[in-house]
């Protein structure tokens, strides 16, 4: 148990890690240039992202009989990355593990009225792939570690909500973390925001 719990610190930690690195950038604003597109002239006014709407889609919302369906862990359940408080005004979040006793894994939803391109393009991710017969972009974290990790970003009216999936720490994977999170998505796509 409590090997098990320090893998469950560790990998938190790392997930802290994105998440505040996307939530820097979302205060900051920052956002690069595309390679080979050409930069904008400067300007004396500058713009602000900001959100489609007041209020980001709960991803918590979905109902557990499909968390179930999908092959998560309902008990493990939580708004919060850490403690009580949330990760950031602009995000909203909830994460779950696969069931034991071979848990391997942990998933989270994080929703924003920032728009997909938004992400794309100061998000802490990078290798935005199209997914064939799917509405979702497949992604990978800019900032590398040992153990498997694989997103999937959906683009709505609403704004943008992308799973992210992280191995946990010490712990051998039992399959391609990109399809385990690619059939999460599938799976649980009927219970979140139509795409735009």
């Amino acid at each position: 148990m409590e090997g098990s719990m320090k893998r469950s610190d560790v990998s938190t930690r790392r997930w802290l890690s994105v998440v505040v690195i996307a939530m820097v950038l979302g205060a900051t604003g920052c956002a690069g240039a595309t390679e080979g597109a050409p930069l904008a002239a400067s300007s004396t006014t500058s713009t602000v992202a900001t959100p489609a709407s007041t209020a980001a889609w709960d991803p918590c919302t979905i109902p557990d009989e499909a968390i179930e369906a999908a092959g998560l862990d309902v008990e493990t359940k939580s708004a919060n990355l850490v403690g009580e408080r949330p990760i950031s005004a602009d995000w909203s979040t909830c994460f779950w593990r696969n069931p034991l006793p071979e848990s391997w894994y942990s998933v989270g939803i994080l929703s924003s009225t920032f728009s997909l391109d938004y992400l794309r393009e100061a998000g802490p991710f990078e290798q935005f792939t199209a997914i064939d017969g799917f509405d979702g972009l497949r992604f990978q974290r800019k900032i590398k570690y040992d153990e498997v990790s694989c997103g999937i970003a959906f683009g709505h009216e609403g704004g943008v909500f992308y799973f992210f999936l992280e191995g946990l720490a010490r712990i051998e994977p039992l399959g391609d973390p990109c399809v385990e999170v690619e059939r999460l998505a599938r799976s649980l796509r009927p219970s979140m925001p139509s795409s735009i």
